[in-house]
């Protein structure tokens, strides 16, 4: 299943661009989502590009499945994955896939990918676009899985632009750093 998401974000495309892929804000976001763990595992940077891979784990009831469903599809209370991250330094935009890790059952079984975008509106707001592929190969419920997982995605959309706002008032005013 592809989808797209847009939400306007309260800082600057230029602001935000610099400080997203930053130590801090991995931590910051990594707090606001109560993710167990956002881990850079690798970090490669050239001229225009900055290629990442990121661990992440989390509960299966922070998942984009809801709980019941996911613990009885995987059988576990956590979901731990990679996520290989080409950002690219020349414009707003980075491309990124998952690598599933833990249930390992289902590792070759879920692929989740996209890109995330930046538009500037002005000098203190931007529009951040996210264009998701979800393929879960489950037969008989993978598409059922896929939808579930679109519409979680689309119902928490906007808490980026709540944890954005939150990082400005404790680290920062629009324009300055």
């Amino acid at each position: 299943m592809d989808f797209r998401l847009e939400n306007e974000i309260p800082m600057s495309a230029r602001e935000l661009w610099r400080i997203l892929h930053t130590p801090e804000f991995d931590a910051f976001t990594a707090r606001e989502y109560e993710l167990r763990a956002y881990e850079e595992l690798e970090k490669q940077v050239s001229d225009n590009l900055i290629h990442r891979r990121v661990r992440i784990i989390t509960g299966t009831d922070l998942s984009y499945i809801p709980l019941g469903l996911a613990h009885k599809i995987l059988g576990d209370n956590e979901i731990i994955y990679e996520e290989i991250q080409d950002i690219y330094l020349n414009r707003y935009e980075m491309h990124w896939k998952n690598k599933w890790i833990e249930p390992s059952l289902f590792k070759d079984k879920i692929r989740v990918s996209g890109m995330l975008r930046l538009i500037p509106i002005d000098e203190c707001r931007c529009k951040r676009i996210r264009e998701m592929s979800i393929r879960i190969l489950i037969f008989g419920i993978g598409r059922i899985l896929e939808g579930i997982a679109a519409e979680q995605a689309k119902k928490t959309s906007g808490k980026f632009s709540q944890v954005v706002d939150r990082w400005k008032s404790e680290n920062a005013k629009c324009g300055r750093s």
